[in-house]
């Protein structure tokens, strides 16, 4: 009779014991941050491929469910910029996704519409940019993604490296940026003396060498050398021209047009 009480109780402890053990496991709550494991993908404004796009999502953007759709959509917020839309779910990944990023290690790298030097250029790129590669293309171009303004387009591969270091091996050179409109390169440290070439605003110079206020420049562009005044450079690019404010175009009113007055004919 003893035996049999040790054993209920036994069986007891051990039943109190796994639903204590199963009340206290912690529960893991459903996941909400999400990554886009897409090299380039579309935020749309609503749950389905014909619905407008929103914006573009890059690889590597995190996301925060917001909402499950009954299809395979998710209305999502993008934390880059707090904007709302719906994705694919199986666009999405719930582990981190990593991205691989590389510098611009040239002096000024033109971003292109489509790979090849005869494409029209976007914009500028200057030493040690961040860039995200986005797809490879032929002939040694690949389409990039710019980290700062999110711009897309092409570069030569061999104008870009993985290490941030090497871009700097090359920036003991003092280049400077053109402030003004337009900006004459002299032939000799002196205003009246002979024109080598009209520098165009933000063109790039080199500075190699000076005289009181006047700097001896070479444009990497053209390999013209000659002298401009300092005041006229700054050390990096400007939005525009220094002086002048961001001309502002105001839509012109709308004007009705008349129609001309058709006389009738009498027959």
């Amino acid at each position: 009779m003893r035996l049999k009480s040790l054993t209920r109780l036994l069986l007891l402890t051990l039943l109190w014991g796994s639903a204590w053990s199963c009340a206290t496991t912690p529960v893991k709550p459903p996941e909400v941050y999400f990554y886009v494991s897409q090299e380039i993908t579309y935020l749309k404004d609503g749950p389905g491929d014909a619905s407008n796009v929103l914006g573009l999502l890059y690889k590597g953007d995190k996301v925060e469910r917001v909402e499950e759709g009954q299809t395979d959509w998710w209305r999502v917020k993008v934390l880059r910029s707090g904007q709302s839309g719906w994705v694919r779910k199986g666009l999405l990944s719930a582990e981190p996704v990593p991205t691989v990023f590389y510098y611009i290690n040239a002096d000024t790298v033109p971003l292109r519409e489509c790979p090849g030097s005869d494409c029209l250029s976007l914009q500028l790129l200057f030493r040690g940019e961040q860039v995200q590669r986005v797809a490879e293309g032929d002939q040694g171009w690949w389409r990039v993604l710019v980290i700062k303004g999110h711009s897309l387009g092409w570069v030569p591969a061999a104008a870009l490296t993985a290490q941030y270091e090497e871009t700097q091996q090359k920036a003991g050179r003092n280049y400077y940026y053109v402030a003004v409109s337009r900006l004459n390169l002299q032939a000799k440290p002196a205003p009246r003396s002979e024109v080598v070439r009209a520098l165009k605003f933000n063109s790039q110079v080199e500075k190699i060498g000076e005289s009181g206020a006047w700097f001896k420049v070479r444009q990497p562009a053209s390999g013209a050398v000659g002298w401009v005044l300092g005041r006229d450079l700054e050390t990096l690019p400007l939005a525009f021209p220094r002086g002048q404010a961001p001309v502002r175009r105001e839509p012109k009113p709308f004007k009705q047009r008349e129609e001309p007055t058709v006389e009738p004919e009498f027959m």
